[in-house]
């Protein structure tokens, strides 16, 4: 195997690949980049262990991140319960957990022509942060980017409103701004 000057495979692709939404055609484009790539191998391998161990780690709490259309299939599939929101950039959205949701996701909608990736700064409104992730990749052409976090993570968390800021990759650039009131409920939704 060897590394070869051919554009390596995204992120969103190679997670893709282990879901039953790619075509055969489109597996075939990414096992002959992979079987000629050792960089792209590494992180195939890499996003394997990362999509069996995803289930788990949701249904424990620990779990935040930008993820494709395709993975979140995948947990849907897989049993992980999903409560999903739409929200705009500056627009505020009223969202509740569950006792018995695992996973939250907000769909983020806006324009991210031109954006390779962003940053994600989740704070209080007193400005305390809470988490921040650099460097997650944009698809070209994107219109809506997928936050999935952990419903017990959000449990956990403070019952007040939560800020969301995704800045461009250079840092300085605000690409979108988002406000998430969250609120635990007590009972099942499915009694």
């Amino acid at each position: 195997m060897t590394t070869t000057s051919r554009v390596c495979l995204t992120f969103g692709e190679l997670a893709d690949y282990w879901t039953p939404d790619v075509g055969d055609a489109e597996i075939a484009r990414i096992e002959l980049h992979v079987f000629d790539c050792a960089d792209c191998a590494a992180r195939l391998a890499e996003s394997e262990r990362l999509r069996r161990r995803l289930g788990d780690t949701v249904r424990a709490g620990a779990f935040q991140a930008i993820i494709t259309d395709a993975v979140l299939n995948k947990l849907s599939r897989d049993g992980v319960r999903v409560r999903s929101y739409v929200v705009a950039s500056g627009e505020a959205v009223q969202c509740a957990v569950w006792d018995d949701d695992d996973l939250l996701v907000a769909r983020l909608r806006g324009d991210f022509a031109g954006v390779c990736s962003v940053s994600a700064v989740m704070r209080l409104e007193t400005g305390e942060e809470l988490d921040r992730v650099s460097d997650v990749p944009v698809r070209d052409g994107a219109t809506e980017l997928l936050l999935a976090l952990s419903a017990e993570g959000v449990r956990r968390g403070p019952e007040a409103p939560l800020h969301l800021t995704l800045t461009r990759e250079s840092g300085d650039e605000i690409v979108g701004e988002y406000v998430f009131d969250h609120r635990t409920l007590t009972r099942s939704r499915r009694s």
